[in-house]
């Protein structure tokens, strides 16, 4: 197991890097337009959110570690691309790719672990491995900050470079993890099962729907200081790192509150009410300038990952908790589809919704959040109730 946190660890290096630079790389980089930039990350979340379902399927049949693999390739060939492509066609397309296997990595990630631990280690795996990838996008978060600082197309480019690298080491540390015993190892043929069961397709929805705060802070809050603030640029860095430290420092500990469903239900509430609270709290930065902007916004964000962390950990407790074990990654796979969506919509939504709407978008969102964090908690106890019924 330690071979595959160390695998994660450093491709999360790569990505903290690039989601702490992405936005404005494409709009100060390449000096795409706000229609292009919005177009083409929905385009990417529409490849992602097609690919995460028949992935998750696929790696059961022939082996997560050999789907997790390919998906590596995919996100390297993509950030070396990056470094040279210039028209918009063959950038759309490069998102694409790279969104697409982004989108698909944590499933598959979660699907590789749980299979590798024992049954009753692989929800305190699953939340180290976690943990890694938060660690990995600290030390990318401070790379990331200082190619803000710099704010050149070769500072970027340079950039996506250095992030191919890395996924080139992540491949060869990850192609020595052992082989996860596949449906075809056992000659099993079957359908699909996640598609009949009703529960988990409802919970995978509302944790899509909190999903959001990841978009939220990787295009809305970047989007945000820059219409609604004047806040130095390097402020995204700061942000991103503050989160990536608290969540890699709390991650584990706050996992073990969703060790049942009823617990990971729980979370899900606690996850609605923090993030909504953070929405008012960003709406307050709305043309604030000098310390006073970059207070709230600090504010604003250490409320943000208190609610991302009860979300993480109800989305893994749920996740592992209710996949049966031949099918983590048909199981995994259609729940990164939930935050695949909310991946895909959120950069569109958040431009109309913080952009255009302002604090008015910010009360709205956190209305959503709550909604979604109170109808988990709902569907579970219902969930839990049907069970204890059938016993």
């Amino acid at each position: 197991m330690a071979s595959v946190h160390l695998a994660v660890l450093v491709s999360s290096i790569s990505r903290g890097a690039w989601f702490t630079c992405w936005a404005l790389f494409f709009l100060h980089g390449i000096g795409l337009s706000t229609a292009q930039f919005g177009i083409g990350v929905t385009a990417a979340g529409i490849a992602g959110l097609a690919i995460s379902g028949p992935l998750g399927y696929l790696a059961d049949r022939i082996g997560t570690r050999e789907t997790l693999l390919a998906i590596g390739i995919a996100q390297c060939a993509a950030m070396f691309a990056f470094a040279v492509v210039r028209d918009f066609p063959t950038i759309l397309a490069v998102t694409c790719v790279l969104v697409a296997a982004e989108r698909a990595t944590p499933g598959m990630r979660v699907a590789l672990v749980s299979g590798l631990a024992e049954p009753d280690q692989r929800l305190s795996s699953v939340s180290t491995a976690h943990a890694m990838v938060q660690l990995g996008t600290i030390g990318g978060a401070v790379v990331g900050t200082v190619v803000l600082s710099v704010d050149t197309d070769a500072a970027y480019r340079t950039l996506c470079l250095g992030c191919g690298t890395i996924t080139l080491v992540f491949l060869a540390l990850l192609a020595r993890v052992p082989h996860v015993t596949s449906l075809s190892d056992l000659r099993v043929k079957r359908r699909m099962l996640v598609l009949r069961d009703r529960p988990f397709l409802l919970l995978t929805a509302f944790n899509g729907v909190l999903a959001l705060n990841w978009g939220m802070l990787d295009a809305g809050v970047p989007l945000w200081i820059t219409t609604h603030t004047r806040a130095p640029v390097w402020t995204m860095g700061v942000l991103i790192g503050l989160n990536s430290v608290i969540m890699a420092l709390f991650i584990t500990k706050v996992t073990k509150a969703g060790t049942t469903i009823a617990g990971a239900a729980r979370l899900a509430n606690r996850a609605g009410i923090a993030l909504s609270v953070s929405c008012v709290i960003f709406a307050a930065s709305n043309h604030t300038s000098g310390g006073t902007v970059v207070a709230i916004l600090l504010v604003a964000a250490a409320v943000h990952v208190v609610g991302e962390l009860c979300f993480v950990g109800s989305g893994l407790g749920l996740s592992v908790g209710l996949t049966p074990a031949d099918a983590h990654g048909e199981y995994q796979g259609m729940f990164g589809t939930g935050q695949a969506v909310a991946l895909m919509i959120a950069p569109g939504l958040m431009t109309i919704l913080l952009t255009q709407l302002g604090i008015a978008g910010w009360l709205i969102l956190a209305a959503v959040y709550l909604l979604s964090g109170a109808g988990t908690l709902f569907v579970a106890r219902k969930f839990i109730a049907a069970a204890s019924d059938d016993d």
